[in-house]
């Protein structure tokens, strides 16, 4: 299924349940997990290959690039602490929410170019996908 780009919203809240308000308008967003760790479970028995199981996931640093906006900028650098996250992909295509804590620092630039800014999230919880009934 084509992800509705056009209707991508990053947004936070107070609780993981809502309401949640924008955040920023995005530009990208970032893969929403990473591959797990190998957990070598090979014996002295194994005639040809290693085995191996799952691990563990990090808990990545989520960047969303974004267009320079000053009051945007000023708002999410006063965020301190906890929040809930949710990044939506329009009306029928699902969502991420996690919890976690957010910084933004503004991009280098140079000529021709649209200033940007980097928004910053942890993920202090699992990364969650809801499909949108």
């Amino acid at each position: 299924m084509a992800i509705s780009t056009a209707k991508t919203t990053l947004s936070f809240g107070a609780t993981g349940t809502g309401p949640f308000t924008k955040l920023v308008d995005i530009i990208s967003y970032p893969d929403m997990g990473s591959a797990p760790s190998k957990l070598d479970t090979t014996t002295l028995t194994e005639p040809v290959f290693k085995t191996s199981i799952l691990g563990l996931q990090d808990a990545p640093d989520l960047t969303f690039e974004c267009n320079y906006d000053e009051t945007v900028y000023n708002t999410i650098n006063v965020l301190t602490g906890t929040h809930f996250f949710k990044l939506e992909f329009g009306t029928s295509d699902g969502s991420f929410a996690w919890s976690g804590d957010v910084k933004i620092f503004a991009q280098g630039g140079g000529v021709d170019e649209v200033r940007k800014m980097t928004v910053v999230l942890s993920a202090s919880t699992p990364i969650v996908f809801t499909v949108t009934p």
